[in-house]
């Protein structure tokens, strides 16, 4: 769809060459064109067509980091509001529940401060490829913090969400993580869950504050386990 496009022939002449224009035809030349000309113009395309792509690119590439992290390629906290305020909103119309999850990887300031921070970015990269590796296509993965992240998963029940999050620790701390320098990383991570009951209409900023809250009960109670907050409507 982003091809250059030139008429050639009787349709590039006359009237019919500006009704092609006037479709999106980028040139129009006559039968009589030259090859000279002919590779003149076709050049000139060329030239304004990868002008065009570079320009696009850029317009892409500022467009996936105004909404993605730079580091693990997750969603940022900028695009995971309006999607949890989307999903929230769906709820209410399907009368479906939801979760929420907030994450934090426990005591990961000792992985930067014994291991360094080239380590601690590894860490974060392989921890975000467990978390989405486990989730949904449908369900929502951020991070939202340096190293904390935020799950929303539409459509999920009490007993759905307990699966997921266990799960979910579990992915963390069975295995430990490898580093570039070979050395093996044990990591594990806590999570508070927030519920929003079929049919309630919860305030979202609640519903994050109640998993926020969940999150610190499961760090105080020990870390790497899972906290459960019953809708937060």
């Amino acid at each position: 769809r982003h091809a250059a496009v030139c008429v050639m022939g009787p349709a590039g002449e006359g009237d019919e060459a500006a009704m092609a224009l006037d479709l999106g035809a980028d040139d129009a030349v006559g039968p009589e064109v030259t090859a000279e000309e002919l590779a003149l113009r076709t050049r000139g395309l060329l030239r304004r067509k990868r002008q065009s792509d570079r320009r696009r690119a850029r317009m892409q590439d500022g467009l996936r980091l105004a909404m993605r992290d730079p580091l693990t390629g997750l969603y940022n906290r900028r695009f995971a509001a309006p999607q949890l305020a989307a999903i929230a909103a769906r709820a209410r119309e399907d009368g479906t529940p939801f979760a929420v999850m907030v994450m934090d990887l426990d005591r990961f300031k000792q992985v930067n401060d014994l291991h360094g921070h080239v380590a601690g970015d590894q860490v974060l990269v392989e921890v975000a490829r467990r978390l989405t590796a486990n989730l949904r296509d449908s369900d929502v993965l951020a991070r939202i913090g340096g190293e904390e992240f935020l799950a929303i998963l539409p459509s999920s029940c009490m007993t759905n969400a307990r699966r997921v999050a266990e799960r979910l620790c579990q992915v963390i701390d069975e295995d430990p993580i490898r580093l570039a320098s070979g050395e093996n990383l044990h990591v594990t991570i806590s999570i508070g869950v927030a519920v929003a009951g079929a049919g309630g209409s919860p305030a979202i900023e609640g519903l994050v504050e109640q998993a926020d809250l969940a999150l610190r009960e499961s760090k105080g109670a020990g870390r790497n386990q899972v906290t459960f907050r019953m809708n937060a409507a």
